[in-house]
């Protein structure tokens, strides 16, 4: 019978709270990790392709369940590879523990190959670390486990969660579990809630007042799973609601009462008005922090035109960050969004709002003779199932499908935006679809984008997993040349020279492909691969000189030099 080791009691505690995977790449120090992960079940290690992988993976995980995400990683530049993705799992509220692997302490500064332990002679993983997560630790003492590992899985759960990083040593790892105390991780941690119900009676009361309040919703409000709340609170008083791209699907777009996703990567001109409008009397903010994204530049007149305004967050430090606050509440955005709808009385007859445009793919794509990435957007508001996991990678994707698909009721739609690295959505979407097998999942890209992260997709096809993945294919960098172009009349440095094929490098994962250049074809090709239960990537081939609504916005704003 094989000896307990450290390896043991850290897989326990992994298990004890809950984790049933481990996504990583394997490396000399975790040898004693992943061979004591072979001889025992209840725990899968999912053999990623790159480190930054592993750790979106575990955030795709994280965002679709809710739950803990782990990924391991080796020594050195393992772990630096890991350093982004952490960065934006915890810019995402994602909880995230990411496992490193480090040289024997005894090797400390001796040249050992990848030491990471810092001094003069090497990077320091912690140290690299300790501003891009909630917390890193160097586990030196086999007698430090039980109590670092239960406040790291403590501090990435914990709202506002995000990640955290344990380097472990292989002599640690290694190490006879000589009775180590049992530390059972705690991971039910009730959210914070109002200390007291004056401030919920303010934004109540406000409420109640006001004759034309729109709600804003944001990323906290779909982390704390606030969508019914949030229903039933805006037909308490006919309040209509926009979100932030990263709160979209938290509120449904074919909801009358929508406007759909303002600021960068907005809907549209009409919805941005309606938030701005002297005729918005007051305007309550739930879980967003109003900035660059949400408010097109740090734009002023959401705060303006003597509106009132309220806000709602878990994390007081998010609340007037970025503008005055009339109203202020710290507190869950599902528990605070219920209690208000209880104190309000129900609703009179809805009043008439003037329909939001709403294209449809066939209208945008009318008389164009290239593909538009709008009109392959907007095809997926009818064509995807109502449940779908859609997943966003970074660039003008964002802008085509916050404008122009319309989440429905039970649809859930994932980005990763203000640490802004692309390469996230492949393996995010491997993640989640791991996680949750039943949920249909798709990942929206560009060919940039899947140049940083779409070798992951063998790690789906080694698994089988029926994953969609949409590349918008225009040559390179579209969002930057877009925004060249706008700036400066003129493209330098941002499309490829020669196109990526990227059906051809899916085909050669072992995934199932095809080559689009129409919206019929589009729409023929996403139904097969709807109903081919295999890993399938659709290459739209897509004019990439469209430039969206929102760009245009932004491109203002960096020309304004503000």
């Amino acid at each position: 019978m094989q000896a307990s080791t450290v390896a043991h009691r850290i897989l326990d505690l992994l298990a004890e709270a809950g984790v049933t995977r481990l996504f990583g790449v394997p490396g000399g120090p975790l040898l004693s990790l992943l061979h004591t992960l072979d001889n025992r079940a209840g725990i899968d290690f999912v053999l990623t392709k790159h480190e930054e992988g592993a750790v979106f993976m575990a955030e795709g995980h994280a965002q679709s369940t809710g739950e803990l995400g782990v990924a391991c990683v080796t020594a050195g530049p393992g772990t630096t590879h890991a350093l982004t993705a952490a960065a934006s799992a915890s810019s995402d509220l994602a909880p995230v523990l990411v496992l490193a692997g480090q040289v024997p302490t005894h090797m400390f500064g001796r040249g050992g190959l990848q030491d990471s332990s810092g001094g003069n002679w090497s990077i320091d993983a912690v140290q690299a670390f300790t501003s891009a997560v909630k917390m890193a630790a160097l586990i030196s003492d086999p007698g430090q486990v039980p109590h670092l590992f239960t406040r790291a899985l403590r501090t990435a759960t914990e709202a506002p969660a995000g990640a955290v990083l344990l380097v472990l040593p292989s002599n640690v790892l290694n190490a006879l579990d000589q009775g180590l105390p049992a530390h059972a991780p705690r991971l039910a941690v009730p959210n914070p809630l109002f200390s007291t119900t004056e401030p919920l009676l303010g934004i109540a009361e406000a409420l109640r007042k006001a004759r034309n309040p729109v709600i804003l919703a944001g990323q906290g409000a779909k982390i704390g799973r606030a969508q019914d709340a949030l229903v039933e609170l805006a037909e308490r008083r006919w309040a209509r609601v926009a979100t932030t791209v990263k709160g979209k699907s938290v509120f449904p777009e074919t909801h009358p009462l929508s406007l759909g996703v303002v600021g960068n990567y907005g809907a549209s001109r009409a919805a941005h008005e309606v938030v701005t409008s002297q005729e918005t009397d007051l305007l309550l903010v739930v879980g967003s922090s109003l900035g660059e994204v949400a408010t097109s530049g740090w734009d002023p007149a959401p705060a303006g035109g003597g509106r009132v305004m309220c806000q709602i967050d878990i994390d007081p430090l998010e609340i007037g960050k970025n503008h005055r606050v009339d109203h202020p509440l710290v507190a869950d955005a599902a528990t605070a969004l219920r209690a208000l709808a209880d104190l309000l009385p129900p609703a009179g007859e809805r009043p008439h709002f003037p329909a939001l445009s709403t294209p449809t793919g066939g209208e945008l794509q009318q008389g164009r003779p290239l593909l538009m990435a709008s009109a392959v957007a907007a095809h997926l508001s009818s064509a995807l199932p109502e449940d779908v996991l859609l997943f966003l990678d970074n660039g003008n994707t964002l802008c085509w499908v916050g404008e122009h698909y319309r989440c429905p009721p039970g649809a859930d739609v994932h980005c990763s935006l203000n640490i802004g690295c692309m390469g996230y959505a492949v393996p995010a979407s491997i993640g989640a679809k791991l996680a949750l097998p039943e949920r249909p999942v798709v990942a929206m890209l560009g060919d940039a984008a899947f140049a940083m992260g779409g070798m992951e997709i063998h790690t789906a096809t080694e698994r089988e997993l029926p994953i969609i993945w949409i590349v918008l294919n225009n040559s390179g960098n579209a969002m930057v040349a877009n925004l060249q172009h706008l700036l400066f009349d003129k493209v330098s440095g941002s499309l490829y020279s020669r196109p990526l094929d990227a059906a051809a490098v899916a085909r050669g994962l072992g995934a199932r492909a095809a080559v689009v250049r129409t919206l019929d074809d589009f729409a023929s090709v996403l139904d097969e691969a709807l109903h081919s239960g295999s890993p399938f990537l659709i290459d739209a081939r897509v004019d990439g000189s469209e430039i969206p609504w929102s760009l245009v916005r932004r491109a203002e704003f960096l020309g304004s030099g503000a």
